[in-house]
Formats: structure tokens, sequence, C-alpha cells
């Protein structure tokens, strides 16, 4: 995680490019390389058409669903970001299944949970006044900032700062002031990255505030303006602790004006998004190849979110059981594992869905064998060669209709023919033609936790879509 003047190895044991001489600090100070102006991410690509589409389909559902139901959505997401983004600072463990919850239980639930309310409300509250400050159409100046950051890091008293000698000692954290002191983040391949020197932050804050204001900037994707800040920001360090959740709530400001959602990275994206902040000895990555992967993992992360949110707050089914429990193109085999690996996650939360079927429904699981007739474009069908399964088909019989009435939902997995693809994964339901889709990371070589609530609202939505021509009072 992004540390502060970091532990060393062992207890009085110092790390050899940790600077111990004043001499040392000024050289490693002097490899900071300043953050790129706005100018130089003109370039970028966003995936323009798929982000229409799901902020069309987003729209459309706030539409339909009413103020009070996008409320909550926004609110269960907040939470979602503020809970796995204090872990992603290393402030709590990770916990999947309680990100899980405060996603799918009602906002009450989610308040009864202490751990929500002691180590993630601080969090919450500024991704709260971030969009706050989004609806307003403020700007993001240096005062801003650092309300956010003081609100941040309000239930913090002192942070870990290394001494010349490699000492580790606690210090009140600094309140509405840079750091005092230059900070640096130990690197997993050894070495230090380093940030701006303590002295420069300053201009630095103030260039980037200018940045943030100029015509170059305003002509950016949102998802591109959010991987700008994001990246400034991480490249700055400005403050002695809490950076890492400031750069992610200054980039939520651009997501919430685009879409009402905050940057939403899940604690077991961590890899994927480490990488993409792309650290190394200078502090962040500069070059062009490097701003286009932090800006395609944002607009992934943010087109997961809407999809989240959409289905948030679509009908969901009467009675569902509980879960218990731009480089080039990736190599087809992970590709296809992945494909295989979502609907393996599909199937076993359709089984877990159908456990307790509403009342007045019938409902079975089973394989698909035969290859589906359906034209994908881009996407090719992945089949299962050690089962020969193409799919999963879940059979829908009504009680009440005379004659009985038949429904049957088939899903398919898929994988991108495109190269660079942002989201080359997917699932497709044969019957509506909806298409769900996911980033490689996400899925292989494991199945993460945003894909696999992803793929539960999902599922949940589309049954109660299929239940819902059912006559009033047929459902318990």
């Amino acid at each position: 995680m992004m540390s502060i003047m970091p532990a060393a190895p062992e207890a009085g044991a110092v790390s050899p490019s940790v600077p111990r001489t004043a001499e040392e600090l000024a050289a490693l100070e002097a490899r900071y390389r300043p953050f790129l102006g706005a100018g130089a991410w003109r370039g970028v690509h966003v995936d323009e058409p798929r982000w229409s589409r799901y902020a069309h389909t987003l729209k459309n559902r706030i539409r339909e669903a009413g103020a009070d139901a996008w409320q909550e959505a926004q609110d269960r997401l907040l939470r979602a970001a503020a809970l796995d983004g204090t872990a992603l600072d290393g402030l709590m463990p990770a916990n999947p299944e309680l990100t899980a919850t405060v996603l799918a239980s009602s906002i009450g639930a989610a308040d009864s949970d202490p751990v929500i309310e002691l180590v993630a409300e601080c969090h919450r509250r500024a991704f709260v006044l971030a969009s706050e400050a989004a609806a307003a159409a403020r700007p993001v100046d240096v005062n801003l900032i650092a309300v956010l950051q003081d609100v941040i890091t309000e239930s913090q008293a002192s942070y870990t700062v290394t001494t010349e000698r490699g000492v580790n000692v606690e210090v009140d954290l600094p309140r509405r002031q840079y750091k005092p002191v230059s900070n640096y983040m130990p690197l997993p391949s050894g070495g230090l990255a380093v940030f701006a020197p303590a002295d420069r932050v300053a201009g630095e804050m103030d260039r980037l505030t200018a940045e943030l204001g100029c015509a170059a900037f305003a002509g950016l994707h949102p998802a591109a303006q959010a991987a700008y800040v994001h990246y400034a920001l991480t490249a700055i360090h400005p403050f002695a602790d809490g950076n890492g959740r400031l750069a992610r709530t200054i980039a939520s400001i651009f997501l919430f004006r685009a879409v009402g959602l905050p940057l939403l990275i899940f604690a077991d994206q961590w890899p994927a998004y480490y990488q993409a902040v792309g650290y190394h000895a200078q502090g962040v990555a500069h070059e062009r190849a490097e701003r286009q992967a932090l800006t395609d993992h944002i607009a992934a992360a943010s087109i997961g979110a809407m999809d989240l949110a959409a289905n948030m707050l679509a009908a969901r089914p009467p009675r569902p059981a509980g879960r218990r429990g731009r480089k080039g193109q990736p190599p087809a085999s992970a590709l296809d594992e992945g494909a295989r690996a979502l609907m393996e996650t599909l199937s076993v939360e359709l089984r877990e869905l159908l456990a307790a079927p509403p009342r007045g429904l019938r409902l079975a699981v089973g394989e698909a064998r035969s290859e589906p007739d359906t034209q994908e474009g881009a996407y090719r069908v992945v089949a299962d060669p050690a089962t020969g399964r193409f799919g999963v088909r879940v059979a829908i019989r009504r009680d009440h209709d005379h004659p009985r009435a038949a429904t049957d939902l088939e899903f398919v997995a898929l994988a991108s023919e495109l190269p660079g693809d942002l989201l080359p994964v997917a699932l497709r339901e044969i019957r509506s033609g909806e298409l769900f889709e996911a980033t490689l990371s996400d899925v292989y070589p494991l199945v993460l936790e945003p894909a696999v609530v992803r793929v539960r609202l999902w599922a949940q939505r589309l049954l109660a879509e299929v239940a819902a021509p059912m006559p009033p009072g047929s459902l318990a």
C-alpha cells in the first residue's frame, strides 16, 4: 500500500535503499519526475460506445426506479467504495463477504455493522462531500482537496515514519497542511518509488489545480479525467497519509459528474489496480502506454459500477435464496478459461437463487449441450471441452397458467476477438439478448468478488423480469 516513510523490514534493520543521510535523501528526491500536463492525455482512448451503452441503461433504470431507489443504490456503492478503499490502503483486512452484504442489503442492515461505522465512515463521508461538490459544479481547488483529506483521515491520530537511523516512530498526523517530510514507497521488485519532495508540493498542487481548469482537461472523457487526476495526485503524494484514498476520492468527482457513481475499486482487484497505477523508481507511470492502462482500468471499474447500480435498481426476485458462502489480445486459452469460470459462477448463483423459488413457479437449471443459433459479432461462443457444454439453461414453468406457460433462459459464455478489448469476457442470455461483460483480470485466474456480485444481481434481475408478468397475488 502507499506508505509514508515506510517501516523497515525488521525492527532496527534498514533497507539498503532507505536514505540515511541528507545527501542520500536529496539524491532520492532528485529522481522525482513532475507529473505531465493534461494535454499529454489527449491521446488516451476510452471505449465510448460501450461506456454510453451502460450509462444509457443506468439512466433508464434510474428513471424507472425513482429518486429514492437511486439514492439507496448510490449509498450502497459509496459504502462499498469506502469499505474496500480503506482495505486497499491497509487500514483493515479485505472482507469480500462484508462488501457483498453492503451491496446486496438494505441501508439499515449495512448501518448496523460496526466495522463499516468505525473503520470506513470517514472515507464514506469524503465520498459524500465529493458527490456534493460534483453536483454543485464546484472547482477542484486546493481548499476542496484539503477538506476532503481532513475528512478521510479524521479518525487517524498518527502515522509511522522511519528516521535516518531506521527507527520507526509514531508522530502526530499533520492537519490542513502538506507533508512536512518527503515520502516514498517500497517496491516489490526492490528499491523505492519517489514522490514530490516536501518543499515542492505546494507548487505542484497549484500546478495541478490549474491543469484541472484548463481546456485540455475539460476536453477529456470523464474516465480519462478521473485517471489523470488520480495519476497526478499519486505522483505528488501531497500529504503525510491517506494519499491513495484521496486520489480515488478526487477521481470520483469527475465520475459523479458523468454517471453519479464513485470510483469503485474492490480490494481483491488490488494487483490489477497496483499495476495500472504503474509504480516505479521515479514514482508513477508517465509513458503513453501506461497512461492508457490506468485509463482502461478506471473505465472498466466505472462500467462495472454502472452495471451494479443498474441491476440494483431493477426489480428483484420475490424470494431469492441468499448466497452463503491495452496491450494486445490476451491468449485465447486465458480468455476461454475466464469465460468458462464466469459461466460456472453463473451456474452456482442460479442454483442458489432457485433453491427457494417464488410460489407458483417451477424452476430447473441444466446444461445446454447444443451450440446456440446466435450471431455474436465480435464474440465467439466458448464451449467446455471436458463436458461438451455450451451454456446453462433455466426452465421456468408457471403452475397457474392453462395450459402451463413455459419460459426458458439460456446463457452462453463468450470471448472477444477484438484485440485490446476492455471487457473481453462475457455471458449472453439468448432469449432477451442481454449481455454481461467483464475484464479478464476479474475472472482469470480467479473469479473476483466484484464479478460474483455483478453476476448475482444480473441473474436476479433477469429472473425477476420473467416472473413479472404473473398475475398479482400469485407470488408469495
